[in-house]
């Protein structure tokens, strides 16, 4: 990175990769505020940031360089939904049957299902919701799984998911347990029938949303269902055609591509354990 001035202008000449975030005296007092970052990438400037900085663009052809995201019909944006949450699945399927051998138990290692809230790091104003499904030793992440961050203003689809997820989870990891509702401390525990009291392979930590009443109701409702022997096949579908044309951004995108990086990976040790095994 380089300055030179020029005509009493102060230019900022960036190399290969090189980036610089430009902020207002205002902003940067606020310490962690709104900012424009600007990367010398392999077709140019990339421009991004909160547009809450910036006042106006003008330039000849500077519109034609911004991008805004595409309006998604409900269908697009569904499919999108199941794409993730058959990833979801097989992922699940073989870490659950993982933290069920003895090699694992022995060294404390578990699936955990993790729900919570993120902040953007650009966009002090985005904020939103993830999933997070990783095997974890000692609070470390050993093999991680898929993920899934979704913006609050689409929240809609991540009610969608969510229920989705945890109606899965709860089928597949609690079947013959009853959970109790009037003593639910904002996680689920599953443990091995013939292993130490202490050995819990799974866990879903679901105390961020549980503490949201609309999330909360999703979750009684799924886990009334589950007690009584009933599927949440009805609530689902109702939150499934909530969903309305929207924009979702490139985040579901980015998280969708990551996803089923990781699901490939796992999905591949998991067939070569199986033919070693054999």
């Amino acid at each position: 990175m380089k300055f030179e001035r020029i005509d009493g202008v102060q230019y900022i000449i960036l190399e290969d990769k090189e980036k610089v975030c430009v902020t207002t005296n205002y902003e940067y007092s606020e310490g962690d505020g709104q900012k424009i970052k600007i990367e010398n990438g392999d077709n140019g400037l990339t421009i991004s940031g909160d547009s809450s900085t910036i006042s106006s663009i003008r330039g000849d052809g500077m519109l034609e360089k911004v991008y805004i995201p595409p309006v998604l019909t409900s269908e697009e944006i569904i499919d999108k939904c199941d794409k993730w949450l058959d990833m979801f699945k097989r992922v699940h399927d073989v870490f659950a049957e993982s933290v069920k051998t003895q090699e694992y138990r022995e060294q404390s290692i578990l699936m955990e299902l993790c729900f919570s809230n993120f902040f953007s790091l650009n966009d002090k104003n985005v904020n939103g919701k993830s999933i997070d499904l990783d095997l974890k030793q000692y609070g470390n992440i050993i093999k991680e799984g898929v993920t899934l961050s979704i913006d609050d203003e689409n929240e809609d689809v991540f009610k969608y998911i969510y229920a989705s997820v945890l109606d899965y989870y709860i089928s597949r990891n609690l079947e013959g347990e009853e959970i109790d509702l009037m003593n639910f401390n904002g996680s689920l525990y599953s443990r091995i029938e013939d292993g130490p009291s202490s050995s819990v392979p799974m866990i879903a930590s679901l105390s961020t949303l549980t503490q949201v009443p609309d999330y909360y109701r999703i979750f009684a409702t799924i886990a009334g269902n589950h007690n009584i022997g009933e599927t949440s096949d009805q609530l689902i579908a109702n939150l499934r055609n909530r969903i309305k044309a929207q924009q979702m951004g490139d985040r579901m995108d980015l998280n969708i591509n990551h996803s089923a990086r990781q699901c490939e990976y796992v999905l591949k040790k998991s067939f070569k354990q199986g033919r070693q095994q054999q």
